[in-house]
């Protein structure tokens, strides 16, 4: 399985070597020492195509295990397979669609092993077959898509950003309720237990109940201006957030302190993030490419289920890296 690796860090005698492999001339996001020390891995699932100003749309994964996205540079919806190292080239089909908002983006989400999507600002929430083609999620009437979207691992609802606030939607019984009105976010992730919702809001990421919709508490963004989030469950992090931001890094922010830890950095714009709920990866939207975040063993990113399995040169990564700095740094006494 073809894999780029951006960062490959061990550390001999006290000294640190960094070696990059990827040839890409774009700006490569890179794992920080940070992001290393903690057991993250990155690679690369597509470049190329994605020359937008905000890069490929969201993604989610189909119910025969291959994974959607797209890109408004091309007016398109890609199918690909579930694997790193590709291109638009590599893409299994292509679904032209049209701009039917002011913002033609496609955030996207899979809940309950089904893809969903909508354009955002104005969009119709709808249900993607496995060839691409979408239709309208019934029963909606009334609803669109504002920015964020995710799929509640607990029930598998979907919890989105709309013209009505932060709703809670049932896409099989096709009903919905709204969990606060007067929240209108960007990026929107869920907990591994179903209970919090995370939203970027005015360049901070607030957790509300999504039994209540109460607001919870604040995490500053801490001018990074983050945007797509999602939640680790398992392992040593569990329970904190992983945040995509538009200044290029990515973050580990802990949920107890609200301490944000860079990462990885030297991207280009982070924006969209997925779960990918087949292995428990990230998938991270970057300007030029889609790249895939790991937590290592015995955690998952976004999802309760399908836990992280590492390719093999993933293994070798974390190998080195545990090897020289023993085992991931803990924070905060955890």
């Amino acid at each position: 399985m073809p894999t780029h690796y951006r960062y490959l860090k061990s550390v001999i005698g006290g000294t640190v070597f960094a070696l990059t492999l990827s040839g890409s001339a774009h700006a490569a996001l890179t794992l920080t020492s940070a992001g290393v020390a903690d057991g993250f891995a990155l690679s690369t699932v597509v470049t190329n195509g994605f020359s937008a100003t905000y890069g490929p749309l969201g993604e989610a994964i189909l119910p025969n295990g291959n994974f959607i996205t797209g890109s408004e540079f091309t007016s398109a919806l890609y199918i690909f397979n579930d694997v790193n190292g590709q291109t638009i080239g590599s893409a299994l089909s292509t679904i032209p669609y049209s701009f039917a908002t002011g913002n033609p983006q496609f955030v996207m989400a899979t809940a309950g092993g089904q893809a969903y999507g909508a354009q955002v600002q104005g969009g119709m929430f709808v249900k993607f077959a496995n060839d691409g083609s979408f239709t309208p999620v019934a029963g909606l009437s009334g609803l669109s898509s504002y920015y964020g979207m995710w799929g509640n691992p607990a029930n598998g609802h979907l919890i989105a950003s709309s013209n009505q606030g932060l709703v809670d939607i049932d896409p099989v019984a096709g009903t919905f309720h709204v969990i606060n009105s007067g929240v209108f976010p960007d990026g929107v992730t869920v907990s591994p237990d179903g209970t919090i919702v995370y939203a970027e809001v005015g360049g901070n990421i607030n957790a509300y109940s999504i039994a209540t919709g109460s607001f919870l508490r604040t995490y500053s963004g801490a001018g990074h201006s983050p945007d797509g989030t999602g939640v680790i469950s398992g392992g040593l992090f569990n329970g904190d957030i992983i945040a995509n931001n538009n200044d290029g890094t990515v973050g580990l922010i802990d949920a107890t302190s609200g301490l944000e830890t860079i990462i990885a950095d030297s991207g280009t714009r982070g924006d969209f993030v997925s779960a990918d709920t087949s292995n428990g990866t990230l998938f991270l939207s970057q300007d030029e490419q889609i790249a895939r975040l790991s937590c290592g063993e015995g955690c998952s990113i976004g999802s309760n289920g399908g836990g992280n399995v590492p390719e093999p040169a993933t293994l070798l990564l974390l190998a080195l890296g545990l090897a020289g700095v023993g085992y991931a740094r803990r924070r905060n006494g955890r």
